[in-house]
């Protein structure tokens, strides 16, 4: 009762607020119009012709709300039925898994933070993908609906009511209370005043107890449950829209195959021994394409198969982090860009863990309820008890939905940096730092002679002898024996 007593209270402060400005801001508007005012030309115009003109006007000058949301969905259907067109009839035929997902940037531009948050957007949507796939894969679901009808009105007996005991105890807990706000050295009233309410008037809220005298309802709990395998998954495409305050979105088109999955298979186990296709070799150097345009790798997350220019299927990861700093101080920009780098190096490893050994698992629930209720109501007055009754009517929604996803790879040679950029969000400026990373075979077929090397003993030339020092100043630098060939 007390919660509903302060509930009540806040509401009628926040009414008395409201009709203290509004008089105000409407008198303050009136003095800020000039008191005379030039006759413009509509004024001259006949009143019906006046108003059609006033209208388009007002109509013409509302600028055009734009839903990130919404937005989104086209440029993800336009996509579907331009460039990726290919992927879509494959999709339809049966032959690949085309999933989509959707993450909102939950901060706004101007925090430190904003970019960090737009990567965990991207997450998000790429979770939500992920979900569509594992439950396309397989689904467990569980389902109970219950219907409840109980009327026991026109028994009285079931009215709430206070025993003599339950009076004497509640006394007994008044004069606790009484002590414990006198304890409290007058706090708990100046905070109760801080909100609006007569401390008096909230010490005096009366004990209530209720009953369920009546119910008509019908109750519904889905359970849904799934598991699969995400390995071979991949990011192939994504979107990002925002409206003109700054709210972003972003849309995440993943696909899945037998074919992808197998090359995965055959890369684990290939020891990097794996065929170039010369017909799908890069014209230009992986390398070279990323470096040409580093704006566009704000747009790149996850993990792609690209070809370099000799045909060798690569795997190419991007990583990134916002610098979260934006005062003058060098040596914490540096600290800063150092932090970002790492946690871009760190999610650029994990995308290898989640496409090439990942399993997920997707759980939901629901809850729906409509009910109709009355309530039986005893109320401690003093030493009266009053009784009444209260009728509600409501509908109940719940949800949980969990997606989760965990990879992990105990042994993958041959990944390395291909580059690491800094450049600035193109809208709002915030520092954004990034990697490249890039499995080749032959970097892995290196990196296992590398580390399975085992040196043997050279026969070492003769000594030597040394001349003594000619008591003249010079230089000395050692002879080149090694070129960039060698490397």
């Amino acid at each position: 009762m007390k919660m509903t007593f302060i509930k009540t209270a806040i509401a009628l402060a926040f009414a008395t607020i409201s009709s203290f400005s509004l008089p105000v801001v409407a008198q303050a508007l009136a003095e800020t119009q000039p008191s005379q005012s030039p006759v413009s030309p509509m004024q001259s115009l006949p009143s019906a012709d006046q108003d059609a003109l006033e209208a388009e006007i007002a109509a013409v000058s509302v600028p055009e709300s734009m839903d990130p949301g919404t937005e989104l969905m086209e440029q993800v259907d336009d996509w579907l039925n331009g460039a990726g067109a290919g992927l879509a009839a494959k999709s339809e035929r049966g032959e690949v898994f085309l999933g989509q997902g959707f993450g909102v940037v939950k901060a706004n531009p101007d925090s430190r933070d904003w970019a960090d948050h737009r990567i965990m957007a991207y997450k998000e949507a790429l979770m939500g993908a992920q979900g569509q796939f594992i439950e396309w894969e397989g689904i467990r679901a569980r389902a109970e609906t219950v219907s409840r009808f109980f009327d026991a009105r026109g028994d009285r007996s079931q009215m709430p009511t206070f025993e003599p005991e339950e009076l004497r105890n509640t006394n007994k807990l008044a004069e606790l209370l009484d002590k414990a706000m006198a304890l409290a050295g007058g706090m708990l009233d100046e905070q109760l005043r801080e909100l609006g309410i007569d401390p008096e008037e909230f010490k005096a809220a009366p004990a209530e107890k209720r009953a369920r005298l009546f119910e008509n309802s019908i109750s519904e709990n889905i359970a849904i449950n799934a598991r699969a395998s995400l390995t071979g998954l991949v990011p192939v495409k994504t979107f990002e829209a925002h409206d003109a305050d700054g709210n972003h979105a972003i849309a995440v088109v993943v696909v899945s195959s037998d074919k992808m999955r197998q090359f995965v298979y055959d890369m684990k186990n290939s020891r990097g021994d794996m065929a170039p296709n010369p017909e799908r070799a890069s014209p230009v150097p992986l390398r070279d394409q990323f470096a040409a345009d580093k704006q566009a790798l704000i747009k790149e997350f996850g993990i792609r198969k690209m070809f370099d220019e000799n045909g060798y299927p690569v795997l190419i990861s991007f990583g990134q982090a916002g610098t979260g700093y934006s005062g003058s101080d060098f040596s914490q920009k540096m600290d800063a860009r150092k932090g970002a780098f790492l946690y871009a190096q760190a999610d650029a490893y994990a995308n290898f863990a989640y496409m090439l050994n990942s399993t997920g698992t997707a759980d939901l629930e629901t809850v729906r309820s409509s009910r109709k209720t009355t309530d039986g109501i005893a109320t401690l007055e003093q030493d009266n008890v009053v009784q009444s009754e209260e009728t509600r009517m409501e509908l109940v929604k719940t949800i949980n939905n969990e997606i989760a996803a965990r990879g992990s790879i105990s042994d993958l040679p041959g990944t390395r940096q291909l580059m690491r950029w800094t450049a600035k969000h193109p809208q709002y400026g915030n520092e954004i730092n990034g990697v490249v990373y890039i499995w080749h075979p032959l970097s892995e077929q290196n990196a296992r002679a590398m580390r399975d090397f085992k040196p043997t003993r050279t026969t070492q030339s003769a000594q030597l002898p040394q001349n003594r020092s000619s008591g003249q100043a010079g230089t000395s630098q050692s002879r080149d024996l090694m070129s960039a060939d060698d490397f």
